[in-house]
């Protein structure tokens, strides 16, 4: 998630980094994020301040809230989304969100090759699947990261390493991404921005692959097997896995009835959300309501 110039295009991103610094911490406010499907070579850690939507992080998609942390690899492509229902609660209102962005060699060349940065290092190769920050770990670096913005260089600093550190130790992050996902170049950024704006956009409906190739610059068969490519995952069977989320969200949030949820998330018959959400989450959907309350 990074700041973009408006009218700017996807693509490999070379993040601004100020001269009086060796890294970047900011709190973004924007009332979508418009920030499109990017990477760049700086790991990213990501607070969600305020707001929900939805996040893209290699080839996981999923939906974000209120409290998550993510920790990002270097350029693994990822894309958050604001819903739009968030920022209509309140004129005054906007998601934010904390960021960190650091390059690997940020602290010197060879800093995270001593022997005292080992744990930090494989903590890097684990970040390129996407990490979810989850329990007393990401409560205590919510609390590091408020500090750093408050803080002077060298309370910035020691911010940083503290939060390598914990991360590096912690049992309480998972991972995001089945197959690990990179970007490619700025070409292949903006085309799968296009397809993956059209999805956000179209899921609950009867999608096209057509309208999909053709917003590629692909004939179909040639787009199954770019997306295929990119994501480890068939169009048709990321689309699912989106209807799939969708219900997921509105089983915790909404009181609607489980037929409702079926047709809102955008599937056509009972029976089928069911199956499908065994077989994603192995558990129905009854059983998946029962288990929040």
């Amino acid at each position: 998630m990074t700041k973009l110039n408006q009218g700017k295009t996807a693509l490999f991103q070379k993040l601004p980094l100020p001269a009086d610094n060796s890294f970047i911490i900011s709190r973004y406010e924007s009332p979508h994020f418009e920030t499109p499907w990017h990477f760049h070579e700086e790991y990213e850690l990501v607070y969600c301040e305020r707001g929900f939507g939805s996040k893209f992080i290699g080839n996981n998609f999923s939906a974000y809230q209120e409290g998550e942390i993510a920790f990002i690899g270097k350029n693994v492509p990822h894309l958050f989304k604001a819903d739009d229902s968030f920022y209509q609660m309140g004129a005054d209102i906007k998601p934010s969100s904390i960021v960190l962005q650091f390059l690997e060699g940020c602290l010197g060349r060879d800093f995270f090759s001593i022997p005292e940065m080992t744990e930090v290092r494989n903590l890097f190769a684990y970040a390129q699947n996407g990490l979810m920050v989850l329990g007393e770990t990401r409560a205590t670096i919510k609390s590091i990261l408020f500090e750093m913005l408050e803080s002077g260089k060298v309370g910035r600093l020691k911010g940083l390493i503290e939060i390598l550190g914990i991360l590096s130790e912690s049992k309480e992050l998972q991972p995001l991404s089945v197959h690990q996902i990179s970007g490619i170049n700025s070409k292949d950024s903006m085309k799968m921005n296009r397809v993956l704006e059209y999805a956000l956009q179209h899921y609950k409906d009867d999608i096209s692959i057509g309208i999909a190739a053709d917003l590629a610059n692909l004939s179909e068969s040639a787009f199954c097997r770019y997306f295929k490519s990119r994501t480890q995952k068939s169009f048709l069977g990321f689309i699912i896995e989106m209807r799939l989320n969708e219900g997921r969200r509105l089983l915790k949030e909404t009181n609607l009835s489980v037929l409702e949820i079926c047709y809102e998330s955008g599937f056509k018959n009972l029976s089928n959300f069911n199956r499908l959400f065994r077989k994603q989450f192995n558990e129905s959907p009854l059983e998946y309501r029962r288990g929040l309350q």
